[in-house]
């Protein structure tokens, strides 16, 4: 039989079964989306609030533009103004459980980098990549959310050349749990981690916490404007616990969709770098940001 031959059994074999299967499942898709008598309660990408980290964490889910005014220099480069870009963003993808208390299974991904604004060329310093999948169970005042990703650092092709830097393998798959406590305006967060497997021989324990403000809105430039706040620290074992302190302080404002924000803030960092390619070298910076929410 020739490669013809086969390809059009296969082709026939798919059009009698395969395309009555296909047509079932996707009726069946449509059908669950239908059949929900609200979007929150779809159970295929439901419209519920998607995960949050706390509020000054280093890591950024939306589109965020940073300028920072490095005072303790983590690359070679030492103290200068630089700038980071990032974008990422949580979705939640299929409602494991619906109602007053949903759980949620939701898709991250997040990338960020670093780059010189004082070198001629504004070579990239690094930039790190995160891909994973958390469970939200959402239980009123209280929320857990299970998190497992993949993190990867890089550092900047110009970085490297102009230092004949080497990279630091940091390639982990990461277990943490988040535990958060709404209290009004404030929100509270804690959180474990611990690597599954990574390719640097580091001690695998984490730990954060972290605390949130929302404000009650005003009208400041445009209605529903607020002023938001956080502090967040974070340590892991591999440092011997060092903690890293973060702070931003700045206004939201609402009205660009569900859940949607723009947000301007000023930013602050002392301890060990957020960039992974030097994760144990000391790192302060103040800066300003501006950040829209996916």
């Amino acid at each position: 039989m020739t490669i013809d031959n086969l390809a059009g059994l296969a082709l026939r074999s798919f059009s009698r079964v395969g395309a009555a299967r296909l047509l079932l499942v996707l009726g069946s898709l449509c059908g669950v989306v239908r059949a929900a008598p609200v979007a929150g309660q779809s159970r295929l990408f439901p419209d519920v609030p998607a995960f949050e980290l706390p509020i000054a964490s280093p890591r950024v889910y939306g589109l965020a533009g940073r300028v920072l005014a490095v005072r303790k220099g983590e690359s070679l480069f030492g103290a200068e103004r630089e700038a980071e870009a990032a974008v990422g963003g949580v979705f939640p993808l299929l409602a494991l459980a619906r109602g007053p208390r949903p759980v949620t299974l939701g898709f991250g991904v997040e990338a960020t980098g670093r780059f010189s604004l004082d070198d001629s060329k504004s070579a990239l310093i690094s930039n790190d990549w995160l891909v994973g999948f958390n469970t939200d169970f959402d239980l009123g005042r209280w929320g857990v959310t299970l998190e497992v990703y993949h993190e990867s650092s890089h550092l900047g092709d110009e970085y490297r050349d102009h230092f004949l830097a080497a990279r630091i393998d940091w390639t982990h798959e990461v277990v943490a749990v988040w535990l958060r406590r709404n209290l009004g305006p404030w929100r509270l967060h804690s959180s474990v981690g611990y690597f599954v497997h990574d390719q640097l021989p580091i001690k695998r324990s984490t730990a954060a916490l972290g605390a949130d403000y929302r404000g009650h809105p005003f009208r400041f430039l445009k209605p529903g404007t607020m002023l938001i706040g956080g502090v967040y620290a974070d340590a892991l074992a591999e440092t011997k616990w060092r903690v890293t302190s973060t702070a931003r302080l700045g206004l939201a404002f609402r009205g660009f969709g569900r859940n949607r924000e723009l947000t301007l803030s000023m930013i602050y960092l002392n301890g060990l770098s957020s960039q992974r390619q030097f994760y144990r070298r000391e790192s302060r910076y103040v800066g300003t940001e501006i950040r829209f929410a996916l």
